[in-house]
């Protein structure tokens, strides 16, 4: 039963994809708000389904439990590129529900399909690179760990510090921050397939970046609730509504979820079995989510 969900799930997803693409040309107004939502988990189960097909295996197939766990999660990391931009300024939403509870619903739905998606995108990604192109390996110190720390450190002063020279540094960070205590955790990271000389799932990810930027940007430009971009000396040749250089940005960003979500999935495995503890860090997010939500309809939605 659970494999012909899973077979079904293209069929489901394809017609809610068309459906919502349908009332969107037809500007039904509960479309205009909701279509970006629509077309993001509509394209999540298509993918899911196509992985299932290729391979027998899925996100969504080897544990729904993970798969909600990085949705979830999603919102809290994406909500940590929210903050920043409440000091970049890069970005800003429109056309936004006005009643609280339907809009803080959307931030959520939205934000939670990012990690699933770049998930689904990577796994298929991997189908094209089957073999490994090796460019060059490198040897991974102790002192170039820390030297990634320090530099990670220093992104985050300098982007906060001096937004509009250094914003970029934003989508940098956390791969220096990060990829370092992955590897000290011994975690999944890119840094220990660059020590084998493997760069298959670099390339996957890069792609992934690429292919989950494109979409972002696509389904934003014909949605009626939209982000529209303001960026510092590279605000020019747009493709959709996103400055062409900005679409370099999802490279690193996808190197930044990937060591995301090995951080918390490693996090979640050595979380003790307590029920109170597990309740009271849900609520902590949750919480978390409110406060973001409401800095997001003061300082980051426009009329």
């Amino acid at each position: 039963m659970k494999e012909r969900i899973l077979l079904l799930n293209l069929y489901f997803g394809m017609a809610l994809f068309i459906l919502s693409a349908i009332l969107l040309v037809f500007q039904v107004p509960f479309m205009k708000i909701w279509f970006f939502n629509f077309a993001w988990w509509s394209f999540i189960l298509v993918i899911d389904s196509l992985n299932f097909r290729f391979s027998k295996s899925s996100p969504l197939s080897q544990s729904l439990k993970n798969f909600l766990f990085f949705a979830f999660i999603s919102v809290f990391v994406w909500l940590i590129f929210e903050l920043f931009n409440l000091r970049l300024k890069n970005w800003h939403y429109r056309s936004l529900p006005s009643n609280y509870g339907e809009r803080w619903l959307g931030y959520f739905i939205a934000f939670s399909s990012v990690m699933p998606a770049m998930l689904e995108v990577s796994f298929l990604a991997r189908k094209i690179f089957r073999k490994n192109y090796s460019i060059f390996q490198t040897r991974v110190s102790p002192l170039f760990l820390k030297l990634s720390v320090s530099l990670g450190i220093l992104s985050i002063f300098l982007a906060l510090g001096w937004p509009r020279i250094f914003f970029p540094l934003v989508w940098l960070c956390f791969i220096f921050l990060l990829e370092p205590f992955n590897y000290w955790l011994k975690n999944k990271t890119f840094l220990a397939d660059l020590e084998k000389g493997e760069w298959r799932n670099i390339f996957s990810w890069l792609l992934t970046g690429l292919t989950t930027g494109f979409l972002w940007e696509f389904w934003n430009f014909w949605a009626g609730s939209h982000w529209e971009y303001s960026l510092p000396y590279l605000n020019f040749w747009r493709i959709f509504k996103m400055p062409i250089f900005g679409y370099s940005g999802f490279l690193p960003f996808a190197l930044e979820i990937f060591a995301f979500g090995e951080l918390f999935s490693a996090a979640r495995r050595k979380l003790p079995k307590r029920i109170f503890l597990k309740g009271v860090l849900f609520l902590f997010f949750l919480l978390f989510y409110a406060g973001c939500f409401y800095l997001l309809d003061r300082f980051t939605v426009v009329p």
